[in-house]
């Protein structure tokens, strides 16, 4: 008998669908505080699939324009306390600029949604809830909300892991690889890099503590005083929290059960197509396209007129079609062969095979959509996790890095042309996307899968890392280690005791020698 090979599609649906125990419906509400186009794009599938499998959703938001919110019931918080960053802290690469700013900007952002009228009255109402889904980066302060409603709960976080995140499921690794921020992150290739790394990470853990809890502990204080358990403890009541990365592209990394990548979820099953007359633009270049668009919180239009007429001079030059992701009303004047939107469908673009190249900031969706696409990146990374992102990428072989800030006409176009001509980067592109294809089931199969395991088996506590059950001192060995020390103590003391003995003895031998 011939076995036959099953398309992943056939079998995330067959995993989905096995009697693993019942499942009903329950009723979700999803917290995500931060108005980002990015965060709602890696939602909207997951809403969907919860949506069509009999939920019940409730979604707290802030996402100024997200169809999926029209579609279910949901709350939307209004920007009360102006929470907007100002980037110019960033241009900089202080960490202390950053932390400051970031500091501010999430307390903000926790107390929009607790004083917003409508989360009010819906946490005095009778309602319950069986799981609260929210994004478990800098929200600590509503984290307080899954023990009001006496609820399960889960994080969704949409830039990946990070030592903060592991402490929320218990998992205290010893790590020198995973910063909140990764600005002066070094690779630990050597001894000095990775002390190196430990000492960023530990100033890190630092500011946290004494900078950036303090202001979240006093508002779950002020809103949830009344909940019998601590703020220490609420932050450790994580059932689940789902990374939005995958080791194929991202480092590899020790984990715990409650901790499952699902990076690639919000990529379709089916390739997506394009509109009729962008189909034609792409499709009849000789040449190829280029793509390029800097993700939502920097717009195009947004850059100096240095660096515009850089960018526009080089695809002018370019036998390549330009589609680029261009805001505003005003727009510099363009050549026949570059085509400018507001909005671009980027992943049917992307899975397009006359595309052949992608101009990004970095940011995680997109480095994801490229990976699995299979298309070599111009790598234009800011802040936050954009420099990581691009960094895999580079270290894969399928990206090149240039400082938006400080771009040169050569520097760019000679970096184009470097990915375009050089097959190694469509090739390492290639390699990256059979990797992150290769999984036993979609993963937006997975995160629905272990959501409803959760669901199931009501908050599977039995998953958790529970910090009173694995302490400090059990696991750093310091028992052990404290043993060895007094072994090796005593053993040298003897020796020492001994030697002392030893030379005592001879002094008082000489003396009786000269006396004779």
């Amino acid at each position: 008998m011939r076995l036959q090979r099953l398309p992943l599609e056939v079998i995330g649906l067959a995993v989905l669908l096995l009697p693993v125990g019942q499942i009903w419906a329950a009723r979700i509400l999803l917290v995500f505080p931060y108005d980002m186009h990015s965060q709602c794009s890696l939602l909207t599938p997951f809403l969907k699939a919860l949506r069509d499998r009999g939920h019940e959703l409730t979604l707290i938001h802030a996402f100024a324009n997200c169809p999926i919110a029209r579609e279910i019931h949901s709350i939307f918080v209004n920007d009360e306390y102006e929470t907007g960053l100002n980037y110019d802290d960033f241009w900089s690469l202080s960490k202390w600029s950053e932390l400051q700013s970031i500091r501010n900007f999430m307390v903000k952002i926790n107390l929009n949604v607790l004083v917003n009228a409508e989360v009010q009255m819906l946490m005095r109402s009778n309602v319950s809830y069986d799981l609260i889904v929210m994004e478990p980066s800098h929200t600590d302060a509503l984290f307080g909300m899954a023990a009001h409603f006496n609820a399960t709960l889960m994080g969704l976080a949409t830039c990946g892991g990070d030592w903060n995140l592991d402490s929320l499921v218990g998992h205290s690794a010893a790590s020198t690889f995973e910063p909140i921020m990764p600005i002066g992150f070094k690779r630990s290739i050597t001894l000095i890099d990775r002390f190196y790394n430990w000492m960023l990470i530990s100033e890190e853990w630092m500011m946290h503590k004494l900078f950036f809890l303090p202001g979240l502990r006093a508002l779950h204080d002020q809103f949830f005083g009344h909940l019998t358990q601590s703020f220490e403890d609420i932050r450790q009541n994580f059932s689940l929290i789902l990374l939005n990365q995958h080791f194929s592209l991202f480092d590899a990394r020790p984990n715990v059960p409650s901790l499952i990548e699902v990076g690639g979820m919000h990529v379709p099953k089916k390739r997506p197509e394009l509109l009729p007359d962008l189909a034609k633009f792409v499709e009849d270049s000789p040449h190829g396209v280029i793509l390029m668009t800097l993700g939502t919180e920097l717009r195009s239009c947004d850059l100096s007129t240095e660096t515009l007429s850089i960018i526009l001079k080089t695809f002018e030059s370019l036998p390549q079609r330009i589609i680029w992701k261009f805001e505003g009303n005003k727009r510099p004047n363009i050549s026949r062969n570059i085509y400018m939107n507001e909005w671009l469908p980027v992943q049917a673009l992307l899975a397009h095979p006359n595309v052949r190249l992608f101009i990004s900031h970095g940011g995680i969706l997109g480095t994801l959509e490229a990976a699995y696409y299979a298309k070599p990146v111009l790598g234009m990374p800011l802040f936050f996790d954009q420099i990581r992102n691009m960094d895999r990428m580079n270290e894969a072989g399928a990206a090149i890095i240039v400082d938006i800030l400080k771009l040169t006409r050569h520097d760019f176009e000679s970096a184009i042309k470097q990915l375009l001509d050089h097959p190694k980067y469509w090739h390492n592109a290639q390699t990256l996307s059979q990797r992150i294809r290769d999984q036993p089931m979609h993963p937006l199969d997975t995160a629905v899968f272990w959501t409803e395991y959760i669901i199931r088996h009501r908050g599977a506590p039995y998953m958790r890392v529970s910090p009173s059950n694995m302490k400090f001192i059990d696991y750093y060995c310091v028992d052990k280690l404290l043993m060895i020390i007094a072994r090796l103590s005593f053993s040298i003391g003897i020796v020492i005791y001994i030697v002392r003995k030893l030379l005592q003895y001879r002094e008082k031998f000489s003396r009786l020698l000269r006396l004779i």
